[in-house]
């Protein structure tokens, strides 16, 4: 499991240790339940750290925002890119 002194030497960002450790329990959740596993293997700690990237720097899970009629788009997921590498195991 990834630290909070670990994802910001590897974002370069200084602060936000208390949303960095917050992150961190909720993003290791979320992997388990979406890979279908009970441990988090080493290697998925990078797309753990991108997971805790992402959440910092969006705005609550807007993905697109029109100023004219003000509309605003919002995601419930994480973006490709920043899944891709985990894999989905299936349970029979």
């Amino acid at each position: 499991m990834v630290t909070a002194k670990q994802v910001q030497s590897v974002l370069g960002k200084q602060g936000k240790e208390e949303q960095i450790d917050a992150l961190i329990p909720l993003v290791y959740g979320y992997i388990k339940s979406y890979c279908n596993i009970e441990e988090v293997p080493e290697e998925y700690d990078i797309n753990a750290i991108k997971m805790i990237e992402y959440q910092l720097n969006t705005k609550s899970g807007i993905t697109s925002e029109s100023l004219s009629r003000h509309s605003v788009s919002y995601s419930t997921d994480y973006p490709a890119d920043v899944l891709k590498g985990l894999r989905r195991r299936l349970r029979w």
